[in-house]
C-alpha cells in the first residue's frame, strides 16, 4: 500500500514535468509534431492538479528558454564567474516560475469552469463550450502577454517549423489563434484516452478529429502561386561580430568591413544594403559617403538620451538622414527595472538605452515602405500588423542574437516567418551571427545564411500590399467568441 502510494505520488509530479519537459524541446524544432500533442495532453490530463500545471509551466519554460544560460559567462562585464553562473541561473529560474504560475492560474479557471465533476460525465455541447473557452482563455493569455516586456515566445509561433501547414492558419487567425488550436488538439487526445481507457467508445471522437484536424491542415496549406520580383536586389551583410569583443572594435575596423560589404553589394547591382542591429557604433560617420543606399542597425543620440536603431543612409551620406528607433527593450540587456539599478553595471551590455516611439512604420525616401522588427519586437505581431495596415510593403527584422546559440536564433526565425504568415508579406532578415537570409510570404524560407560567419548575399523580396483577414482584422474574431463562449457558458 505505501509503495503505491509513493508510486502514485511520483506519477503525479513525473508526468506533468516530463510535458512541460517534451513542449519546451518542442518549440521551433521539428520534434512538435511528435512531442507537443503528447505535452498538451499531458498538460490536460492533470489540468485538475495545481501543482501538475505549475510543473508543467516550470519545465516548459525552462527548456524552451534554456538558452538564457548562455548570457554566461558575465566576467566581460566585469563580474566574478562565480557571481555570473548565478546570476543567469536566477534569471533562468525566475522565468520558469513566472511560467509555473502562468500555467497554474489557467489551470485554477479549468477547475472552476470544467473540472468541479467528472467530465465525462458532462453533456457533449456543455463540454465543448467550456473547452474552448478555456483554450481561448489560453490563445488571449499569450496575446495580452505579447504586449509586455517579458514574453518572447509561445505556442502559437512554436510549432513552426514543425507543422508549416497548420502555421498556414495564421494567415486567418494569428498566432494566438493557433495557440487555441493547439491546446484543443491536447484536449482532443485527452478525451481518446479517457474514453478508451473507461469504455472503449473512442472510434466516433477519433475519426471526427482526425477529419477536423485534416481539414484544417489542407486549408492552411491553401496557398497562391508566388513569383518571385528580380526587379530590386537586396543585399544582406552578416558581420558576425562577438559582442563581448564589439567593444573594443574603433570606428576604423567597422569602416573597412562596412566598405567591403558595400562593394560587394555594388558588384551585385544591389539597390539596397541591409545591415543587423548594433552592427554601427555610437556617432558613426561613413568617412568617403556610402557607395549604395543602406540601412544599417547603429545607435544614436536624442535629447541625450542613447537609443538603438535603424539608421537609413543615402548614396553619399556620411551620416544617417533617416531612422526608426528601438521602442521594446530586451529586458535586463537594455532596460533596468528601477529595483535593480544596482546590478545594472553588469546586466546591461549597452546601458542607458530608451525606447523611442511604438510605431514600426518606417518610410524613407529611397525604400518601399516598411515594418520594421528590431530583436525582441519581434515577437510583437500586434505592432508588425498595425504597421502593414499602414503602408508596409514588406518586413524588415533585424537582430545581434550573439553569444545567444542556434536554439535561440531558431526561435528568432520561427517568429520571423509567423509574422510573414500572418501578414502574407516577405521578411528580410538580417542578424549579426544569425538567422540571416529572405523569408517568403507563406512563411517558407527563401535563402538563408549560415550561422556565425561572416557571410554576404543577396536577395529578391517581393513588395505586396496584400492584406490577410488577420492583418485586416486581427484578433478581434478571437476576442467576439470569447465573449460568446462565456455567455454560452452562463447559459447552457
Amino acid at each position: 500500500m505505501l509503495i503505491q502510494t509513493r508510486n502514485k505520488k511520483f506519477k503525479q509530479y513525473f508526468d506533468p514535468c516530463l510535458g512541460g519537459i517534451l513542449g519546451g524541446i518542442s518549440v521551433s524544432t521539428h520534434f512538435w509534431i511528435i512531442c507537443m500533442p503528447i505535452s498538451l495532453f499531458i498538460l490536460w490530463k492533470g489540468g485538475h492538479q495545481r501543482i501538475s500545471n505549475f510543473c508543467w509551466g516550470f519545465f516548459f519554460i525552462l527548456i524552451s528558454h534554456s538558452w538564457l544560460y548562455d548570457l554566461h559567462p558575465l566576467t566581460w562585464l566585469g563580474f566574478s564567474w562565480l557571481e555570473s553562473l548565478v546570476i543567469t541561473i536566477a534569471i533562468l529560474l525566475v522565468c520558469s516560475l513566472a511560467g509555473g504560475i502562468l500555467v497554474c492560474l489557467w489551470g485554477l479557471l479549468g477547475e472552476i469552469i470544467l473540472f468541479k465533476q467528472d467530465i465525462f460525465e458532462i453533456k457533449f455541447l456543455p463540454l465543448i463550450i467550456k473547452v474552448f473557452l478555456l483554450a481561448i482563455t489560453w490563445g488571449i493569455g499569450e496575446l495580452i502577454l505579447s504586449q509586455t516586456p517579458f514574453f518572447w515566445i509561445g505556442l502559437g509561433e512554436g510549432l513552426i517549423p514543425g507543422d508549416i501547414y497548420l502555421a498556414g492558419l495564421g494567415r486567418w487567425i494569428g498566432s494566438s489563434g493557433l495557440c487555441v488550436v493547439q491546446i484543443l488538439i491536447g484536449f482532443w487526445i485527452y478525451l481518446i484516452h479517457g474514453k478508451w481507457r473507461r469504455d472503449g467508445h473512442f472510434k466516433k471522437i477519433f475519426i471526427f478529429g482526425f477529419l477536423v484536424i485534416l481539414f484544417l491542415h489542407l486549408f492552411g496549406g491553401l496557398k497562391n502561386p508566388i513569383n518571385r520580383n528580380l526587379d530590386y536586389p537586396v543585399a544582406i551583410w552578416q558581420p558576425n561580430f562577438p559582442t563581448r569583443e564589439k567593444i573594443k572594435f574603433d570606428d576604423q575596423f567597422i569602416q573597412n568591413k562596412l566598405l567591403a560589404a558595400q562593394t560587394y553589394a555594388v558588384s551585385n547591382k544591389a539597390k539596397l544594403l541591409v545591415a543587423p542591429e548594433g552592427t554601427l557604433n555610437n556617432n558613426f560617420n561613413l568617412f568617403k559617403g556610402s557607395k549604395i543606399n543602406m540601412l544599417a542597425g547603429g545607435f544614436r543620440n536624442s535629447k541625450n538620451e542613447l537609443r538603438s536603431s535603424l539608421l537609413g543612409y543615402r548614396i553619399g551620406d556620411q551620416n544617417f538622414t533617416s531612422f526608426i528607433d528601438k521602442n521594446r527593450l530586451v529586458p535586463l540587456g537594455e532596460k533596468i527595472p528601477v529595483f535593480l539599478n544596482i546590478f545594472s553595471r553588469g546586466l546591461s551590455a549597452v546601458g542607458g538605452v530608451q525606447p523611442g516611439s511604438n510605431s514600426r512604420f518606417f518610410d524613407s525616401e529611397f525604400t518601399p515602405p516598411l515594418a520594421v522588427a528590431i530583436c525582441y519586437e519581434i515577437s510583437d505581431g500586434l505592432t508588425i500588423r498595425n504597421a502593414i495596415n499602414s503602408g508596409a510593403k514588406i518586413i524588415i527584422s533585424l537582430a545581434n542574437l550573439d553569444p545567444y546559440p542556434k536554439k535561440l536564433q531558431n526561435q528568432f526565425l520561427s517568429l520571423a516567418r509567423m509574422r510573414s504568415i500572418e501578414n502574407k508579406k516577405d521578411n528580410l532578415i538580417a542578424s549579426n551571427t544569425g538567422p540571416s537570409g529572405l523569408i517568403s510570404d507563406d512563411g517558407k524560407i527563401i535563402e538563408v545564411l549560415n550561422s556565425n560567419t561572416e557571410q554576404n548575399m543577396v536577395v529578391f523580396p517581393n513588395f505586396s500590399s496584400e492584406k490577410t483577414f488577420y492583418t485586416k482584422f486581427g484578433e478581434r474574431p478571437l476576442l467576439l467568441l470569447f465573449l460568446f463562449f462565456i455567455l454560452l457558458n452562463c447559459f447552457v
